[in-house]
């Protein structure tokens, strides 16, 4: 039997990964270029990880909240009809599925660019090059998948506030989850 700690350790180093992934693509040679090739394949392995942690976490969440699920098929509507049929619920379930509804939210716009990327095609991008003295940089701005609406941050920044922002959702919901189980 796998202990608890094994699903939070992968957790764990899923995020590990997507941070390494971040440190590539931020020390990436200026001679390549931002929209090359290695910045793309960064872009999406990030999200990946990202996403990965995510779904580890999914996994924690079944042990949790003894759900009983097997591991190789969890999903968060499979975790709260699983508690629905045991006539229970999960306010840490409850949060992620609105959190996932969210459709101007962080964590839905990064899952619509995985789900993009994983199962379809690129991550949408725009680029702009420093125009003028100065010494600024070239962005590369993110696009929403279905909307195509620029994300309001550089890439780089976008990514670096949604790890930050994926270690506190875990954090927090590993929490309520240890709670709940009691």
């Amino acid at each position: 039997m796998t202990e608890k700690s094994d699903f939070t350790q992968r957790t764990q180093q899923k995020l590990r990964y997507a941070r390494i992934h971040l440190d590539e693509l931020k020390s990436m040679p200026k001679s390549l270029g931002r929209g090359s090739e290695y910045e793309r394949a960064h872009h999406e392995a990030f999200i990946s990880q990202l996403f990965g942690a995510y779904d580890a976490f999914l996994i924690e969440l079944n042990q949790y909240l003894g759900c009983g699920l097997a591991k190789d098929n969890i999903s968060l509507g499979k975790l709260r009809n699983k508690l629905k049929d045991k006539g229970n619920s999960s306010k840490v379930l409850t949060d992620l599925y609105k959190l996932s509804k969210d459709s101007a939210s962080w964590f839905c716009i990064a899952k619509d660019m995985r789900d993009l990327s994983t199962h379809v095609s690129g991550i949408p991008l725009a680029h702009y090059a420093h125009i003028g003295g100065g010494g600024g940089s070239d962005k590369t701005q993110l696009k929403h998948p279905i909307t195509m609406k620029e994300y309001e941050k550089d890439a780089f920044e976008a990514f670096e506030t949604w790890l930050a922002e994926m270690w506190e959702l875990i954090k927090k919901y590993r929490t309520m989850a240890l709670t709940e189980a009691g």
